[in-house]
């Protein structure tokens, strides 16, 4: 049985955040990579104003850039106009 399709076999999803240059730390956005609490969702109020910028940044240049957000996930987007549709991509990535 052949896998179903997926964002990520698409090669269309992204996971990531911002990062300082000057710094060279992860921008603080008020939660953990790969946490799937209510605490994830790019919106959410339990964050400080400064956390809840960061994450509105990043959902800004996104969007600028062609991704769409993913509602539960601050760090997940995936590009809005897939150019293989109907390519399944299955090769190894070294």
């Amino acid at each position: 049985m052949k896998n179903a399709k997926t964002t990520w076999a698409g090669a269309i999803a992204v996971d990531l955040t911002l990062f300082d240059m000057k710094t060279e730390k992860e921008v603080d956005m008020g939660g953990t990579f790969d946490w799937f609490g209510e605490e994830s969702h790019p919106d959410y109020k339990g964050v400080t104003e400064a956390q809840l910028a960061n994450r509105m940044l990043l959902r800004e240049i996104m969007l600028a850039h062609g991704f769409k957000p993913l509602a539960e996930e601050w760090w997940h987007f995936t590009l809005r106009d897939e150019p293989y549709p109907d390519t399944y991509f299955d090769f190894p990535v070294r």
